[in-house]
């Protein structure tokens, strides 16, 4: 297995541009030998600023490089799926944004693919990278909150960005509404850190601004688990706040920890003292991004295996496809335990 990875950038927004791109290109072991996008103006530009030669707008030129090794899809969700079988079956590893695609069935297609064809296909899990997620799932191994009793998460962007931005617009438009986009990327977070617990029922409810939008722009959840526990997860393209927020709290029996920044709050000599240790917050993403990258890269030239399992990624799919049904139904509906 050669050492150099040639990839491929497949999608060049915002994303790609400050998850992907960066990362890439700090790897030693990465060429970025392509882009593709339909805005011809940026790719022009980041085709400069990362000295990639090769620029297209067509998917198909990428598919049809045999120099290109892998591909990082980045573009809308709606089109995972057939990108990735596309990538897969041209015999190039893949590493595509969460979420993984718009179902299950979807989902287990593409996995289905990359066993047949023996190819690397990962999932951008950067949350399992994060410093501070990491240890705060520790505290929660340790049981240093106490036993979990509940926890709560949300996504909530102010709706003074929301400006009527095109990728949102078809992202909307796709089905790929506010719970797929946000609120699936929280509920990976909480799992993670909350220790992967089972889910075994869900309660959803979404939400559109206007009639004509064929997703929701806004969403509220409910996820039971198996331990008697319960996430409840909000996630809006509208929230009239100035600001955006972003948060994960677990609260136990002796305190809670919180997420975004980190906090331990617990009971200590009568009263809640924080024993979460002081982070660098800038270092935090970075650290995500690259390490997820770090990880790519090494799965696909046979180093070691990817380390998030692609069950994760099945997971929230399933846990995406129980929502639109509890919405659906207007009612609890119950999640099967996962058999990949």
């Amino acid at each position: 297995m050669a050492d150099k990875l040639n990839v491929a950038v497949v999608g060049c927004g915002a994303r790609a541009q400050t998850a992907h791109l960066p990362y890439l290109k700090k790897n030693p072991r990465v060429e970025i030998a392509a882009l593709c996008d339909t805005d011809e103006v940026k790719l022009a530009s980041l085709g400069e600023r990362y000295k990639v030669g090769s620029v297209s707008i067509t998917y198909n030129e990428i598919l049809n490089d045999p120099s290109i090794d892998a591909v990082v899809i980045t573009t809308p969700t709606h089109l995972h799926h057939p990108m990735a079988l596309a990538a897969i079956d041209y015999g190039k590893h893949v590493f595509v944004e969460m979420p993984i695609a718009l179902t299950e069935d979807q989902a287990r297609e593409m996995i289905g693919a990359s066993r047949r064809k023996k190819r690397v296909l990962a999932v951008a899990h950067n949350d399992h990278f994060r410093p501070d997620a990491i240890l705060m799932r520790q505290f929660m191994e340790r049981k240093e909150v106490g036993d979990l009793m509940y926890a709560k998460t949300g996504w909530l962007r102010s709706a003074r960005r929301w400006g009527r931005k095109e990728y949102q617009e078809e992202r909307l438009k796709s089905g790929s509404g506010a719970f797929l986009t946000l609120g699936i990327p929280v509920i990976d977070l909480a799992l993670f850190v909350l220790g992967e617990p089972e889910p075994i029922s869900i309660t959803g409810m979404a939400f559109r601004r206007t009639t004509n939008l064929e997703a929701e722009d806004s969403a509220v959840t409910q996820i039971r688990f198996s331990d008697d526990t319960l996430l409840l997860v909000e996630v809006s393209w509208i929230l009239h706040e100035a600001r955006d927020i972003l948060y994960l709290n677990a609260y136990g029996t002796k305190g809670a920890a919180l997420f975004n920044p980190l906090e331990i709050q617990k009971e200590m000599f009568g009263r809640l003292v924080n024993v979460a240790p002081a982070m660098n917050k800038k270092n935090l993403g970075p650290t995500s991004y690259q390490g997820q990258i770090n990880a790519f890269v090494s799965a696909a030239t046979g180093k070691a295996p990817f380390p998030v399992p692609l069950d994760d990624a099945l997971l929230l799919t399933r846990i995406g496809d129980g929502f639109y049904r509890s919405v659906s139904q207007r009612k609890e509906v119950q999640l099967k335990p996962l058999k990949s």
